[in-house]
C-alpha cells in the first residue's frame, strides 16, 4: 500500500504526443466556457439570494450544506458511470451533448425568481429546488469535462504544456464570469446577465465538445465494478493525502469568492461596480503568471512550486485583511492572483499524474472516479463555507442585506482574513508531506 511519502509513478512510459483534433487550445477554451458559467454563479449566488432578495443568511446557510451533501452523493456517482459508458461517440461526449442544455436553462432559471416566490419561505424553497438542480447539471459537464483531460494529453511535458493553456484559458473565463456579472446584472438586471452569460457561454462550450476526440482504446476495456474502483481510490493514500490539500486550498479561494461582494461594500465601502476591478486584477495577474508557474513546475517540481504558491496566499489573505481602501484591497487581490496561478497549475498536474498511476497498477481508466471524488472534497468545503458564515452571524450579527448588524466592516475582514488563513497554513504544511514522482523525474532531467 503506498503512502504519502511514497512517490507517485511517473508518466514518463506514456506518449508525449498530441493529437491534432485533440489541440490544448480547443480543450482550453471550453474550459473558459465552463469557468464563465461556474464563476459567474459561485460568485454571486449568495450575494444575490441574501443581499439583494433578503434571504436570512442562516437559511442561506442551510441552502449551502444542502448544495454540499448533494454534489458529495452526485459527483462519484456521475464519474463512475461516466467511467464505464460505453458508445460510439465516446464515454465522455455523449453526456456533455446532452446535459448542456439543462446546464445553460437552470443557470438562467436560478437567477429569475417569479415574484410570488421573493418572499419568506418561498425564497428559500425556490433557492433550494434550483440550486439542487443546477448542480445536478453543473456535476454533468464539469465531471465529465475535467475527466477528458488525463486521456486527452499523455506524457509530463506534454501534460506541463496543456495545463499552461487550461489553466490560462479557464481564468480568462473566471476573470469574465466574476467580472463582467457585476457590469451586466447592473445593466440588465440578475436575468439578463444569466440570459447573456449562458447563450455566449453555452456556444462557446459546444463548439469545443464537438471538436473533441477521445481515445478509442478507453472504449475497448471493459467496464469495472463501483465496489472494487472505490476500494482501490481509498487505498490510494497519497491521492487522499493531495486531496485534503486542495479542499483546504478550494475553500479558500470559496471563501474569497463568496465574500468579495459583500467585502468590497461594507469594509472597502465601495462602488457596486467595484468587485468587477476586485476580480479583473485577480485573474489577470492569474493568467500572466500561468507561463512562468509552468516554468518554475519543470525547474524546481511541483512540491516547490506548489509551496510557494501556497505561501503566496497566506501573504494576500493577511493583506486583505488590512485592506481598508479600494487601493489597498488591489494590492491584495494582486498577490492573490499571483498565487493562484502557481495553485491551479500545480493541482492539475499532480491529479494527472494520479490517474496515470491507477491505470498502471490496475489496467483502468478511472479518471470519472479520481475527478469526482477529488471534486466531491472540494464541494464539502461548502459546509466549511457555511460554517463561516454562521459564524458571522453569531461573532458579528450579521443578518442579511437589510439587516447587515452593527459591525458588518470587520465581519467581511474576518471572513476575507483570519479564516483564510488558518486553512492556508495548515494546508501548507500537509503539503509539506507529499512526494511526488514527477519531482523524481525533474530531478533526473
Amino acid at each position: 500500500m503506498p503512502t504519502a511519502s511514497e512517490p507517485l509513478t511517473t508518466t514518463s512510459s506514456q506518449p508525449d504526443t498530441i493529437t491534432n483534433r485533440n489541440s490544448p487550445i480547443v480543450y482550453g477554451i471550453g474550459t473558459m466556457a465552463l469557468m464563465i458559467m461556474t464563476q459567474a454563479f459561485s460568485g454571486y449566488y449568495m450575494f444575490y439570494y441574501v443581499d439583494v432578495l433578503g434571504l436570512a443568511v442562516t437559511l442561506a446557510a442551510v441552502v449551502n450544506v444542502i448544495y454540499a451533501i448533494w454534489d458529495a452523493v452526485n459527483d462519484p456517482l456521475m464519474g463512475y458511470i461516466s467511467d464505464n459508458t460505453r458508445t460510439r461517440w465516446g464515454r465522455r461526449r455523449p453526456w456533455l451533448l446532452a446535459g448542456l442544455p439543462f446546464y445553460l436553462l437552470f443557470m438562467v432559471l436560478f437567477f429569475s425568481v417569479p415574484e410570488p416566490f421573493r418572499q419568506g419561505t418561498n425564497l428559500f424553497w425556490y433557492a433550494l429546488i434550483m440550486i439542487f438542480l443546477f448542480e445536478s447539471a453543473s456535476t454533468i459537464m464539469n465531471t465529465n469535462y475535467g475527466a477528458l483531460f488525463p486521456e486527452l494529453f499523455q506524457g509530463f511535458s506534454v501534460r506541463a504544456r496543456a495545463s499552461a493553456y487550461t489553466h490560462g484559458f479557464g481564468m480568462v473565463g473566471e476573470l469574465l464570469g466574476f467580472s463582467l456579472t457585476p457590469i451586466i446584472y447592473s445593466q440588465f438586471g440578475f436575468t439578463g446577465m444569466a440570459l447573456l452569460l449562458a447563450g455566449f457561454a453555452g456556444l462557446i462550450l459546444f463548439a469545443s465538445i464537438v471538436k473533441i476526440a477521445e481515445d478509442p482504446k478507453s472504449q475497448q476495456q471493459t467496464t469495472f465494478d463501483w465496489k472494487e474502483a472505490l476500494q482501490d481510490v481509498l487505498r490510494d493514500r497519497p491521492f487522499w493525502h493531495f486531496t485534503v490539500v486542495a479542499t483546504f486550498l478550494f475553500f479558500t479561494t470559496g471563501i474569497f469568492t463568496l465574500a468579495i461582494p459583500f467585502w468590497a461594500k461594507y469594509t472597502l465601502r465601495a462602488s457596486p461596480q467595484s468587485p468587477a476591478l476586485i476580480f479583473s486584477i485577480v485573474f489577470i495577474s492569474a493568467i500572466l503568471m500561468v507561463s512562468p508557474w509552468s516554468m518554475l513546475v519543470r525547474k524546481w517540481g511541483i512540491r516547490r512550486t506548489w509551496l510557494w504558491a501556497i505561501a503566496l496566499m497566506i501573504i494576500a489573505a493577511i493583506e486583505l485583511g488590512f485592506a481598508n481602501t479600494l487601493v489597498s484591497g488591489a494590492a491584495g487581490a494582486l498577490i492573490a492572483g499571483v498565487a493562484l496561478g502557481g495553485i491551479k497549475v500545480c493541482r492539475e498536474l499532480v491529479l494527472a499524474d494520479l490517474v496515470d498511476r491507477s491505470l498502471s497498477r490496475t489496467g483502468h481508466r478511472r479518471e470519472g472516479v479520481y475527478y469526482s471524488l477529488s471534486r466531491l472534497l472540494a464541494r464539502l468545503s461548502k459546509i466549511l463555507e457555511t460554517l463561516s458564515l454562521v459564524l458571522l452571524s453569531v461573532l458579528f450579527g450579521y443578518v442579511s442585506g437589510e439587516n447587515p448588524g452593527p459591525d458588518p466592516e470587520n465581519a467581511f475582514r474576518f471572513l476575507m482574513s483570519v479564516i483564510p488563513v488558518i486553512f492556508l497554513v495548515v494546508a501548507w504544511f500537509l503539503a509539506r508531506r507529499l512526494s511526488l514522482g514527477m519531482d523524481q523525474e525533474v530531478a533526473v532531467t
